[in-house]
């Protein structure tokens, strides 16, 4: 990573967002990915969020705080300018929530020429699109309203941008010794939290009305992730009641795997279930960072994150649409060789990495006549 040494353009990040977060996770990758373009960061973070444990252990420079409302608002702009190398200075606020939305406002006003991005990415964004007397008091100061997806970009006015979250190519990344191969029973893999929104029961039933018609020896589901909201044995009584049998048709682990890369890299093919959100959906760009094809629900947006040869969306379909286009979708990802994967692989990091989302962030500051140097 590059150092923030001798750039002169200093660009801020304001989360209130306190935990780890799929909008924490965009934020602390827009500052490791802008620093990697060449801007100098600092991210501006609640007092033992997770967003400031992120960003310190990245290499940002991070300014902890006890809230952000005007109270605030003198110890926001000291620590944001403190310990700033001669020539260095704010030229942009990337805000992340509504409170530090409002006090960008004077962080603007009291400092000449700074840009206001606010990024909209989170359920609300995508339940209606905004408009009215409150929304053009609380944002008309923002000179960019930053997007995940076109999903979302759609929904707001001319000042949308859209770019995409980056991964950490570091952390993940295709493992070519877990290549599955087409032999034995052939595993697809839903990883994340256990929640109703994220759909398990609903897939159940596809997959097991798929096993029923096409072949029971075929396929097997490994279901991954910490509950919340959902206990493991209720997702059992799920998967009983869809007619799969536990321990043959899905497994069932409670918990953070170890070795992220071989879980994904392994599967068959990666399950993105969701019945609601996946405004964010890192998932389904890791499975394609490490190779391996997805099954989508089409919810939020999904749709945007698969090329047609790397992904099967069953939203909209019924059955039994479904079951015979699903099977179709795991025979030719069964059958791939290992130059498709690799394939796939290289090109989704090129797509996905933090090197892309930096260059689409540094895109949009461009055309805020903001520059590194």
């Amino acid at each position: 990573m590059k150092k923030s040494a001798g750039h002169s353009s200093v660009i801020a990040h304001l989360l209130s967002n306190r935990w780890n977060s799929a909008i924490t996770e965009y934020a602390v990758h827009a500052a490791r990915a802008l620093q990697l373009a060449g801007f100098s960061q600092v991210m501006v973070a609640l007092k033992g969020s997770a967003g400031a444990r992120r960003a310190a252990a990245a290499g940002i420079r991070v300014v902890e705080v006890d809230g952000f409302s005007m109270v605030h608002l003198p110890e926001i702009v000291r620590g944001i300018h403190h310990g700033l190398p001669m020539g260095q200075t704010l030229k942009a606020a990337f805000v992340y929530g509504g409170p530090e939305t409002f006090i960008s406002k004077w962080i603007k006003a009291t400092n000449a020429g700074v840009k206001v991005i606010r990024f909209r990415g989170d359920d609300r964004d995508a339940a209606a699109k905004p408009g009215g007397m409150m929304q053009r008091l609380s944002q008309g100061h923002v000179d960019v309203l930053l997007a995940p997806s076109d999903f979302i970009a759609r929904r707001l006015d001319s000042r949308a941008r859209k770019v995409e979250p980056g991964i950490d190519l570091d952390r993940i990344h295709r493992e070519k010794s877990a290549d599955p191969g087409p032999r034995g029973r052939s595993t697809c893999v839903i990883l994340g939290r256990l929640d109703p929104v994220k759909g398990h029961g609903v897939f159940f039933r596809l997959f097991a009305q798929m096993l029923a018609r096409k072949g029971q020896d075929r396929y097997n589901l490994a279901v991954v992730g910490e509950p919340e909201n959902l206990s493991v044995e209720a997702l059992e009584d799920q998967a009983r009641e869809a007619g799969l049998t536990l321990g043959r048709d899905v497994t069932f682990t409670a918990a953070r795997v170890d070795d992220i890369n071989s879980l994904l890299s392994s599967a068959c093919a990666g399950v993105v279930c969701s019945t609601g959100s996946e405004i964010i959906c890192r998932v389904a760009q890791e499975f394609l960072v490490c190779g391996t094809p997805v099954v989508i629900s089409g919810v939020g947006s999904l749709r945007e994150i698969p090329r047609p040869s790397d992904g099967f969306d069953y939203g909209g379909l019924k059955s039994p649409e479904i079951e015979d286009g699903l099977w179709d979708f795991l025979e030719k990802a069964r059958l791939e060789t290992r130059e498709i994967r690799e394939a796939r692989a290289a090109a989704s990091a090129k797509r996905f990495g933090l090197e892309a989302m930096g260059k689409g962030l540094a895109g949009v500051l461009s055309e805020l006549g903001i520059h590194p140097i």
